[in-house]
């Protein structure tokens, strides 16, 4: 995979940002996706989000004129994104000028299982033949092949970068936090298998996270919120811009 081969090359950090085209200006960052890319959780969707951090990066290298267009959608799940984004997003690749598009989508799938009648024998053990987590992300691998495959054709050379779940649970003592460790590992080794068949480049914000989620998230808080605070969208923003191969520059200070 071309894309695949140059960020192995450029995700240090190092500012080059050797994925990204330099010879230009303007043009539109498309963001995709459920509550993590509409900014839930920051103080300022616009421009303490992650999608707000790496469009004030992208805005450095590309000019003021650069156009964030946030497509994502709280509580998106893979099929409302298909019924939803997609068509709005093919759209905008085929009209030319998208320097980059992100993508978080796949951790409201999981939400289901809270609904399950087996919703105890998943927080037992997610991988248990009792808890159908299994069954329920191979639909999700479906519909993320077609959200990818659908991208990719309308944007054959547009670099696309998708986000690896972090268990922002890590860390609370929540009851959830085992379960989602588990959880969240199975729909990642899905995203990665999905994103290696359409070129497509993943961001890993999970170290940050691992023990982190009281200082990163708003789990607790007074009114607990399962969604990154500022300090956890920043941390997801760096882990989209280390993959680009761009250093965090003042979006991210």
């Amino acid at each position: 995979m071309a894309i695949a081969s140059a960020v192995a090359c450029t995700s240090s950090g190092d500012g080059t940002g050797a994925l990204l085209p330099e010879d230009a200006s303007g043009g539109v960052y498309l963001a995709l996706g459920d509550s993590f890319a509409a900014g839930s959780g920051a103080s300022d969707a616009a421009a303490t989000s992650y999608v707000g951090l790496v469009g004030a990066a992208l805005g450095d290298r590309y000019g003021e004129t650069l156009e964030t267009r946030n497509l994502a959608d709280g509580g998106a799940t893979t099929q409302s994104l298909i019924d939803g984004q997609l068509h709005a997003a093919t759209e905008a690749l085929r009209a030319g000028d998208v320097r980059l598009v992100t993508i978080t989508i796949g951790g409201n799938d999981l939400n289901e299982l809270q609904s399950s009648p087996d919703t105890a024998a998943c927080l037992v053990d997610v991988a248990s033949p009792a808890c159908p987590v299994a069954e329920l992300l191979a639909g999700t691998e479906e519909r993320l092949d077609t959200i990818l495959s659908e991208l990719r054709a309308a944007g054959p050379e547009t670099v696309m970068v998708m986000e690896l779940y972090p268990n922002l649970f890590s860390g609370t003592g929540h009851v959830f936090e085992e379960a989602a460790e588990d959880a969240f590992t199975m729909l990642n080794e899905v995203i990665a298998r999905v994103t290696e068949r359409y070129d497509v480049v993943l961001a890993d914000p999970r170290a940050p996270f691992v023990g982190g989620g009281r200082e990163l998230t708003h789990l607790l808080d007074a009114t607990p919120d399962a969604h990154p605070n500022d300090a956890g969208h920043r941390a997801i923003a760096e882990a989209f811009l280390a993959a680009l191969g761009l250093s965090t520059g003042r979006g991210t200070d």
